[in-house]
């Protein structure tokens, strides 16, 4: 058969960062001649891009492993390939648990994923070495992305990997240490964006606020690579996401507060703020630096909404411990924020460590954190009825255009919907309205 003649369907798993490789993926397929489809029930080929982070998202992955082998035993698939962070972490546990894949490939630039499928429809067992190079910084390998966001928005990386070594976390050992794309290959991919109609992009990395480090000590950093974003014509909205609260850049306050493309939010996770913890955490600051930090970013940044995540029943958080986080969330009371139970995670300093409460405990302090963000979202989003803003449209739900706010980022913060019974506002476009009521986590709204 002709590559045009099979049809390989994706699955995807996991984060923003872990989109951008789904959309590689799937770039490199389709320009090999191969036929995309979104159902698996209708394609030949099943590629998973799988997911490591924490234990619930392995189970996630290994559970998309049977099903897929399900359908490949029953005859409906010819062929199951395994990718990303769980090949990359766990290999030779997944090819001995899993002998029916018929693939695993790391993580990598995905050169070789035509290939790949090729060999497995010749009935070839593929093995490590075979997935192309290893994820680098430069960014000529993304000019493929087919992307899977709406058109108004993509997710934008500048560097892989992470210098840091949080006490809980196996994302260095997954991505590697930081590698940031130089500013040049990082500007023509936001021209290759804006140019297909993306309106806003949406940095996400391991360490945002890392850029560049790996460049010396005259190199772009983030301030620079954001400034020079802003400038790239037809972007409207530039975000940052996954901001590392210590050494922050500074100047990048001052490139919020000049550009009018640069949309005043910030995600910064704090993890949390009781200094013993910070410190089992082995995340460099304590409860003064933290807040000193969002304190100061409150006061530089006009209208900043901050999005924080926090990490529950850590090593070394006792109930006073946790009390102290409650306290600090109470009285900041973040605009949006997310938060985690601790999962341990072999072959890191938190994994083996013991002093810690139970897993119901862990998960009773996940839903009290939760329950209090969700009165303080409500708080929120009731100030902000009767207040103008422009919005983002992301799609249409029959009369209704759903869009986001400069105060939301897409998927894991709110919508503001709009009443288009015309069917005059489309997906890109950027409309001034009226908050006119809260509807849970979203806003109603009305044309100005």
């Amino acid at each position: 058969m002709a590559s045009h003649d099979i049809r390989v369907a994706l699955v995807h798993l996991g984060c923003a960062r872990n989109l951008i490789d789904s959309e590689k993926i799937l770039g490199r397929l389709g320009a090999e001649g191969f036929t995309l489809t979104g159902e698996v029930e209708d394609a030949d080929i099943a590629v998973l891009n799988t997911c490591s982070f924490i234990g619930e998202a392995r189970d996630e992955s290994e559970g998309a492993i049977n099903d897929l082998l399900f359908q490949k035993a029953s005859g409906s698939l010819r062929g199951v390939v395994v990718a990303g962070c769980l090949p990359q972490k766990f290999r030779p546990e997944i090819e001995a648990r899993f002998p029916e894949v018929d693939a695993f490939l790391g993580l990598s630039d995905y050169s070789n994923v035509a290939r790949v499928v090729e060999s497995v429809l010749k009935g070839r067992k593929v093995r490590e070495g075979d997935g192309g190079r290893p994820m680098v910084g430069a960014s000529g390998e993304d000019s493929l992305r087919l992307l899977q966001t709406p058109r108004s928005y993509a997710y934008f990386r500048p560097s892989h990997g992470c210098d840091h070594e949080c006490a809980f976390c196996i994302i260095p050992e997954i991505r590697g240490t930081q590698r940031s794309k130089p500013i040049e290959a990082a500007l023509e991919e936001a021209f290759q964006l804006a140019a297909s109609g993306v309106k806003e992009l949406v940095l996400v990395a391991e360490d945002s606020t890392g850029y560049g480090s790996d460049f010396g000590a005259d190199g772009a950093r983030l301030p620079d690579l954001v400034e020079a974003l802003a400038q790239v014509d037809g972007l409207e909205w530039v975000r940052v996401m996954y901001a590392y609260p210590n050494a922050f850049p500074w100047r990048l306050a001052e490139v919020m507060n000049q550009s009018s493309k640069v949309v005043p939010y910030l995600d910064i996770p704090i993890q949390h703020i009781s200094s013993p913890v910070l410190k089992r955490m082995k995340r460099g600051g304590t409860h003064e630096s933290v807040r000193r930090i969002l304190e100061r970013l409150r006061a530089e940044v006009a209208d900043i909404t901050l999005r924080t995540t926090v990490l529950v029943g850590h090593p070394g958080e006792g109930q006073k411990e946790f009390e102290e986080l409650m306290d600090f969330l109470k009285e900041f009371r973040f605009e949006r924020l997310g938060a985690f139970a601790f999962s341990p995670e072999a072959g890191t300093p938190a994994g083996d460590d013991l002093d810690r409460c139970s897993t119901k405990e862990a998960q009773e302090r996940l839903a009290a954190v939760m329950g209090l963000q969700a009165d303080i979202h409500a708080a929120h989003q009731q100030a902000r009825i009767g207040k103008e803003f422009d919005v983002l449209l992301d799609h249409r739900e029959g009369s209704w255009a759903v869009g986001r706010s400069q105060a939301d980022a897409p998927e894991v913060d709110g919508l503001v919907r709009i009443r288009d019974t015309q069917g005059n506002i489309q997906t890109g476009d950027i409309l001034h309205v009226r908050a006119m009521e809260a509807d849970g986590y979203d806003l109603v709204a009305k044309l100005v």
